[in-house]
Formats: structure tokens, C-alpha cells, sequence
């Protein structure tokens, strides 16, 4: 998207504040937008809560599909339960629909203070956390997706962007995860066997040859990257440019660094962490439960 556009979008994403979408979600403040839709906290009138919403405004190629994807994130949402009810660190998604004199698209989810993984870690010093503390951070996160792959939900975008600290007024912050928007359920694949999907810096390696077939254990490799940026204070993989197929030589040429090697943690820790990054995803954690039940037993009485 380039800036014209983008400017554009924006001016007319915050002409919609004081508007009332769907009759009852009035929108109070502009937060964001991208390609496919704004977000603005919002206020339902009819309870008064606060909220939430996103409006769809995405017009280019392939709408139908950009549709779809808006809609299938409360979906995949929902589906991540724990004891019969909504996953405590899935963002809670609460409505979607079509608001009647506009035609847009628009999904309801639970309003959340605080900030992004990503920009708690830019905060801290060397933007990492010691080896324990970020464990005990990503847990719950682990857990979450781990509860995601039984109910059939791969996540595909798995990154501290998607990672929300969430202070809610109640003791310790909660990490929340975001963003399903491209998330695969096991009853609807919609993407190309040759579609690029996610961000490269956390894709697996098999995630560069095409996503429709992207199973629990590329979401796996993904939880990998993150906790070792969280200890390490950066990715694990990277190229100069950021380029995709950079990327892929370096996924296909190189080991990560040794997180024990660096004095960030020790021997036993790290081969927990390395089983993420088998090249071969029949040598990963056949899912998040497996890589949680490792790190829980790695961590036990401590």
C-alpha cells in the first residue's frame, strides 16, 4: 500500500467516529488501519461497554476471499476454548456482522489496555527478558494455541505483533493473542496451495512453499522464534533485506545460535527450544500441547 493510499484510507477511517455501526456500537476513537479494515474503540450503547470494532473496507483483488478472512477471525476465535469456555488468553471475539446503511463488514471484540509484545520487549533493556521470565510470559500463549490445535485452528501469523499484554486492572498483565485473520480451520481451507501466508520472519520453512497445507507445527516453529527473540533480544533467523527467498537459504543453510552458547540458558533449556526449529516438521513438536507439556516439565518446581 503506498502512502497516497494509505492517507486515504485513514482520513476516511476517521471520518466515521461519532457513527453508529450496526445501531449500537458507537465509535469513539480512530486506533488503526490496514489493507483490509479500521479499528476504533467503540461504545455499546445498549450495555455500555466498551469495545472494539473493526470495520471491513478492503476493495481490491480478490475481495470476496478478504472477506471471508474477516469473518473466519471471530470464528477462529471462538473455537479456542478451555473447560467449556472462551480461551482467557484469546481475544474475546464478541460480534460480527453487517451494518444496514453502509454495507461494511464488522467484528466486535473485547477492548484491551496495554501493549503489544512487540513493543514491551522494544521497552526492556537489549529488548529481551531472562530465559525463566519469558517462559513463564509465553505459557499462556503456548496454552492458548495449544487449544487452538485441538479445535482444529492453525494460526499461520504467530509474532509478537499478534502478542497483546494486556493490563487488566486485576494483577499481573495477561498476554493475549491476536489476530486469527488468517487463520486456517481444519473444515474451511480457503488458501492457495501456492499462497504465501504469515510473516517471514516467523514462517517454518515449508511456509514458503505454499500454506494451504500448514499444520500444527509450523504454528510450533513459529512459538520457537518468539521465545527465543524474547530471551535473545532478536529473531533467531534473518536476512539482510528481509527478502523472502533470502529467508529461505538462510532457513535451509543455517542453526540457529545456541541460546546456551550465549549464556542465556542452559544446555537442557535449549534443546527444549531447538526441537522448534527441525528443518523436517516430523522432527518439531507435533503440536503446541507437546512443546508446552516440554517446557512445563523442563520447569517444574521452579
Amino acid at each position: 500500500m503506498n502512502t497516497h493510499s494509505y492517507e486515504k484510507i485513514v482520513r476516511a477511517s476517521k471520518a466515521r467516529v461519532g457513527s453508529v455501526v450496526d445501531g449500537k456500537y458507537r465509535l469513539e476513537e480512530f486506533i488503526g488501519a490496514g489493507t483490509s479494515g479500521a479499528v476504533y474503540r467503540a461504545t455499546n450503547t445498549w450495555v455500555g461497554r466498551e469495545v472494539a470494532v473493526k470495520l471491513f473496507h478492503y476493495e481490491g483483488n480478490g475481495t470476496d476471499n478478504a472477506m471471508q478472512r474477516f469473518v473466519r477471525e471471530a470464528q477462529a476465535a471462538n473455537r479456542v476454548r478451555k473447560e467449556g469456555r472462551q480461551h482467557p488468553n484469546v481475544v474475546d471475539a464478541l460480534d460480527v456482522g453487517r451494518d444496514g446503511p453502509t454495507g461494511l463488514l464488522f467484528a466486535v471484540q473485547e477492548f484491551l489496555l496495554g501493549v503489544t509484545l512487540e513493543r514491551h520487549l522494544a521497552d526492556l533493556p537489549g529488548r529481551r527478558l531472562p530465559a525463566g521470565d519469558a517462559v513463564l510470559l509465553l505459557l499462556p500463549v503456548i496454552d492458548a494455541i495449544a487449544c487452538a490445535h485441538e479445535a482444529g485452528v492453525v494460526h499461520r501469523d504467530l509474532k509478537p505483533e499478534n502478542i497483546f499484554i494486556a493490563n487488566t486492572g486485576s494483577g499481573d498483565p495477561v498476554p493475549k493473542v491476536l489476530d486469527f485473520g488468517i487463520a486456517q480451520l481444519s473444515d474451511a481451507r480457503m488458501t492457495s496451495s501456492h499462497e504465501l501466508m504469515g510473516t517471514p520472519l516467523y514462517m517454518a520453512p515449508e511456509a514458503f512453499f505454499g500454506a494451504s497445507k500448514l499444520d500444527a507445527r509450523a504454528d510450533v516453529w513459529a512459538l520457537g522464534v518468539i521465545l527465543f527473540q524474547m530471551i535473545a533480544g532478536e529473531p533467531p533467523f534473518n536476512a539482510a533485506d528481509n527478502n523472502p527467498m533470502s529467508l529461505i537459504t538462510v532457513l535451509a543453510t543455517q542453526d540457529p545460535p545456541s541460546l546456551a552458547a550465549m549464556g542465556l540458558m542452559n544446555g537442557t533449556a535449549w534443546q527444549v527450544v531447538l526441537k522448534c526449529f527441525a528443518r523436517d516438521p516430523a522432527e518439531r513438536y507435533p503440536n503446541a500441547r507437546a512443546f508446552k507439556e516440554a517446557l512445563d516439565l523442563l520447569f517444574e518446581g521452579v
